[in-house]
């Protein structure tokens, strides 16, 4: 079911469409990225790239390339570790409170999915994003199952051309949104 979005939320502007369409996704530690970063190391772009950790429990680990009070979008990778020598990666962007992630390969095996559970549970918890929206590419062969299963956490097929979405060819957009109370704040400031 495609939805039409919430109305009343505010149109990428240009600077963001540029930043979501350029803003490389890279992790070092991820077979799935397209250009490895050096985590903590400096690039020929200066700091804006090193990912730094910003936060870690349990098995999830969060790294961000900038500090969150940036207003720039900020790419956010989250690993969540299965075994001592495998983890399970989502590649993120932070863009005004809504968060972009690049559904990974395999993305239905059992661990997967219990990583996407946390990440959901530190985005609700520790941040003040109000939508988090999936992606993947729609030639992709595990496209019908992907659909079914983040339909059936609570995801929404949102409609393509939606003013929200970045400028992405040939992907499937899908939103969980966040229900706020009035006063939410995270708890830790992030």
């Amino acid at each position: 079911m495609t939805v039409p979005w919430r109305p009343g939320k505010r149109r990428i502007t240009y600077k963001e469409e540029e930043d979501l369409t350029l803003q490389p996704r890279s992790c070092l530690q991820c077979s799935e990225s397209l250009v490895g970063l050096q985590v903590g190391k400096s690039t020929e772009q200066g700091n804006h790239n090193q990912l730094k950790e910003l936060y870690s429990a349990g098995n999830l680990t969060v790294l961000a390339t900038e500090p969150l009070l940036h207003q720039d979008p900020v790419q956010l990778d989250f690993h969540f570790r299965l075994t001592s020598q495998t983890s399970a990666h989502w590649h993120g962007l932070l863009c005004d409170r809504r968060l972009f992630l690049d559904i990974p390969y395999r993305a239905l095996d059992q661990g997967n999915r219990e990583s996407l559970t946390a990440t959901l549970e530190y985005v609700e918890e520790k941040t003040n994003v109000d939508s988090v929206f999936v992606n993947f590419q729609n030639d992709r062969n595990d496209r019908g199952a992907l659909l079914r299963a983040f339909s059936y956490m609570g995801f929404e097929v949102v409609r393509p051309g939606h003013p929200a979405l970045p400028p992405w060819d040939n992907v499937i957009f899908m939103v969980y949104p966040l229900e706020r109370d009035v006063g939410h704040l995270p708890s830790e400031p992030t």
